[in-house]
């Protein structure tokens, strides 16, 4: 903390060069997957009667939350607040 009571933020991201790449890709390839959309814009198989495109995207929602969370971690342990 600084003097005037303040924490001082830094950009700076500890770790090596793979750590850092790990947690872009981490946090990357969700954002493709829905930016993509011809990977996924299908009518077939349907899934409790909601077509393949909708339970894809809701899936991939729960999924992307865990590449985030993995990112985190691997954030949090590059910083060293374990």
């Amino acid at each position: 903390m600084t003097e005037s009571g303040n924490t001082k933020l830094s950009l700076e991201v500890k770790g090596t060069t793979a750590q850092k790449l790990l947690v872009a890709i981490l946090l990357l390839f969700p954002c493709l997957v829905f930016v993509i959309t011809p990977i996924y814009n299908f009518k077939t198989p349907t899934l409790f009667g909601l077509t393949f495109f909708y339970w894809f995207q809701t899936l991939w929602l729960f999924v992307s939350s865990m590449f985030f969370l993995a990112a985190a971690f691997l954030l949090n342990k590059m910083e060293g607040d374990e």
